[in-house]
């Protein structure tokens, strides 16, 4: 592997110089270099067109200049959320949140059976998954995606596996096959499962899909799930309100019913889903961390 890699966006070195800076900073400093930091990344041109496209679906008649200013928000948030989440891993300086849709977190706490969390790549899902752990009884399994890098999947897989919680498990979706059964076996048990649903990486099945009336594909995998074991999906979504401040919103759950047109089925829930996901999104597009084009239409 070529030494210059690890310098890319997507490289180990930015990883570990976060944790440096985590270990290392002053307080008082972080905004300043967080700040520089989200500006110094608007030179990735990928990961902001991607934003900028996607904030033109999801803000309609929002223009070119408008957007690259949104763009520099969602850098920033960005920024901050992993910041909070090494802090956490580093620290155990754990952020303040709040909730909304309480009863639905609660009934999901009460459940005897397993459930499915459904979420997006939004606010803080690593550090969100660490304090659901730490405060119920119920064992979780955190679905992700693995790094792109080799360097940084390494590292981000031996982090995970120095910092998890008694009742967290972290799995990743680079062995779909294998671990689309141990997730069935671990919602027999009651488990709860908590995966992203907005994003398809590469392998891994995919149902269609419109989000603000664009074609989109999002994972099979938790529908899937979701109706073999028959267990109901949350729609869960973390955001940051500020400096380690954050809130859970949970909505009213949802089934996926075998019927006898699997696919209908699951058309309708999938359509559940992206109902949730666009009324998020339309008042949090700052907290969407999706740095590709959604859909191809905005390619």
């Amino acid at each position: 592997m070529n030494w210059h890699r690890r310098f890319l966006v997507h490289g180990v070195f930015w990883r570990q110089f976060l944790r440096w800076a985590v270990l290392h900073v002053p307080l008082w400093l972080e905004p300043i270099v967080i700040g520089s930091w989200s500006l110094f990344f608007l030179l990735w041109g990928p990961g902001r067109r991607g934003v900028m496209r996607n904030l033109t679906a999801i803000l309609p008649g929002s223009t070119s200049a408008g957007n690259f200013l949104r763009t520099f928000r969602v850098f920033w948030n960005y920024a901050w959320t992993i910041t909070d989440n090494v802090r956490f891993q580093e620290q155990r300086i754990s952020p303040d949140w709040d909730f909304v849709g309480l009863e639905h977190f609660e009934n999901l706490q009460a459940r005897d059976g397993g459930a499915i969390i459904l979420t997006a790549h939004m606010g803080n899902y690593d550090l969100g998954a660490h304090i659901f752990a730490e405060n119920s009884h119920r064992q979780i399994v955190m679905v992700r995606a693995p790094e792109i890098d080799p360097q940084t999947r390494a590292y981000e897989e031996a982090k995970h596996g120095r910092m998890l919680e008694e009742n967290l498990k972290v799995d990743f979706s680079s062995r779909a096959s294998e671990l689309a059964l141990d997730l069935l076996h671990s919602l027999q048990r009651g488990e709860i499962i908590a995966i992203q649903g907005d994003r398809v990486t590469p392998g891994i099945s995919a149902l269609p899909a419109k989000l603000f009336g664009k074609t989109t594909s999002v994972p099979a995998g938790p529908f899937a799930l979701a109706m073999a074991a028959r267990v109901p999906i949350y729609p869960i979504f973390i955001f940051r309100l500020g400096r380690r401040r954050y809130r859970l919103a949970a909505f009213a759950p949802f089934d996926v019913l075998r019927t006898r047109d699997r696919t209908e089925a699951f058309e309708r829930a999938v359509a559940q889903w992206t109902v949730e996901l666009e009324r998020v999104l339309r008042d949090a597009w700052f907290q969407w961390f999706a740095f590709q084009p959604y859909s191809e239409e905005l390619g």
